[in-house]
């Protein structure tokens, strides 16, 4: 998904022309560990103000701002002024309601009287109408919620103040997730972090990575790799190995050829006995392993110095390994 096919989805928050509803439904934790869809009963005014807080947040983000970048997870460079379209095949388990979620189906009613707040996992808010629309997904953080015997709430009835006698759900402008179309956006990658699996996704994602690199028949242990990527750090280097990269295409003996005669990167890879295969034997062996097979390594024609393409950063071969 392209920025500009994200945009033309997301600016139905913008039409005037035609009605644009706002639904919100909450996904429930049940004592089985299950998950259940329930819809919330909200009024106008609160869906209004529901509508007006997200149209200000995504039009900022997406619209407004010129240094926002948009790119797939499976390759991104993650910066806080960014958004990523989820392209891997395996959609996270965690997030598994939301391929079955149909915002237009007739879900039961969130009752006050059979349902906890404290149950409530996630708000699923649709904007739009049944021809166009999207989804936002927000987490519900143990902090959302204002329980009413853990504090002492003032609150105001005509000039007196009366004691808060129920829980409240608070809600804010941010946004975790987008779902339209069967598309996955992750807004706030810390949340997908922290909540939904993102960092066991990344190390299978780069164990699949490492089978391409193991029929390369090129390194000699290839289980220090296996091992290396339990650092999610370093499963994300794997990650961003693109299987129609030029080096992958070569024969082995190309890269072995290569490896060798470069002046600084034959001082911190080394080879097997016989000289056909990539010994790692060092953490900085390994990153630099992954970056060949990325075609990460450029001369510069001007300086003559070696930069490592991503970031055009002087490769640190001065580093001892």
């Amino acid at each position: 998904m392209e920025l500009e096919e994200l945009k033309e989805l997301l600016d139905v928050i913008n039409n005037e022309e035609e009605p644009i509803g706002i639904m919100v439904h909450l996904v429930k934790k049940n004592e089985d560990n299950t998950e259940s869809i329930l819809l919330a009963d909200v009024s106008d005014d609160l869906s209004e103000d529901l509508k007006e807080i997200f149209k200000t947040t995504i039009n900022a983000k997406f619209f407004d701002n010129e240094e926002f970048v948009f790119s797939n997870i499976s390759t991104a460079v993650e910066t806080s002024n960014s958004a990523f379209y989820y392209d891997f095949d395996e959609f996270p388990e965690k997030l598994s309601i939301l391929q079955d979620y149909d915002a237009w189906e007739n879900y039961p009613n969130f009752s006050f009287n059979n349902d906890e707040i404290e149950n409530i996992k996630a708000f699923l808010i649709t904007v739009g109408n049944q021809d166009n629309y999207f989804t936002i997904f927000k987490h519900v953080y143990p902090v959302t919620i204002v329980r009413q015997d853990k504090m002492l709430g003032f609150v105001p009835v005509g000039n007196r103040f009366e004691k808060l006698n129920s829980n409240i759900l608070q809600i804010n402008s941010s946004i975790d997730f987008i779902y339209t179309q069967d598309n996955l956006v992750i807004n706030n990658i810390k949340t997908f972090s922290s909540a939904y699996g993102y960092k066991e996704i990344i190390k299978n994602q780069a164990r699949e990575k490492i089978v391409l690199i193991d029929n390369l028949d090129l390194i000699e242990n290839i289980g220090e790799l296996t091992e290396f990527i339990e650092d999610v750090k370093y499963a994300k280097r794997i990650l961003r190995i693109n299987p129609e990269s030029p080096v992958l295409q070569l024969a082995k003996t190309r890269i072995i050829e290569f490896v060798g005669s470069h002046v600084k990167l034959n001082r911190k890879v080394r080879f097997n006995q016989e000289g056909n295969r990539i010994m790692l034997d060092t953490d900085v062996s390994k990153v630099i392993t992954i970056g060949i097979l990325n075609d990460d390594y450029l001369k510069s024609n001007l300086t003559e110095l070696d930069y490592e393409s991503e970031r055009k950063d002087e490769i640190p071969f001065d580093v001892d390994a």
